[in-house]
């Protein structure tokens, strides 16, 4: 019980991790907005419509090698203790909480085919990093 808990945990950590440096990779791309920005709900939804879609593109790759990565490594650290892809699902359904956290209560007015494509990427890219993990 021990190994797969600890396998979640490193595994989440990874995943956010990656997700974290594509979106400071993306800032290279686009300014991030300002402090007087962020604390303006209207002025945050100004600034999030007038993003180009690469911005958006970027960190959707990132969400998917994220979720990847954490597919990837819950696998390899709890190969013995869970052999099914449970464990590559947990990781995946607790992305997909944290994206709707993300969405709809830290940054709300982001592009609707952003939310839904970002939402849908989280669980099937960890089960992804899973199969890979068994080759």
């Amino acid at each position: 019980m021990g190994r797969k808990t600890l396998a979640v945990v490193v595994s989440m950590i990874a995943a956010i991790a990656v997700i974290l440096i594509t979106q400071m990779l993306n800032s290279f791309f686009t300014m991030p907005p300002s402090a007087e920005v962020m604390n303006d709900p209207v002025k945050m939804r100004a600034f999030l419509d007038g993003l180009p879609m690469t911005a958006y593109v970027i960190v959707l790759i990132g969400y998917f090698l994220g979720s990847f990565a954490g597919g990837f490594l819950v696998r390899n650290m709890s190969r013995r203790e869970s052999p099914g892809p449970g464990l590559a699902v947990l990781v995946g359904a607790l992305l997909f909480l944290g994206g709707l956290v993300n969405f709809f209560a830290f940054i709300p007015g982001q592009p609707m085919w952003f939310i839904a494509l970002s939402l849908i990427t989280f669980i099937p890219a960890s089960l992804l990093g899973y199969k890979f993990a068994g080759r």
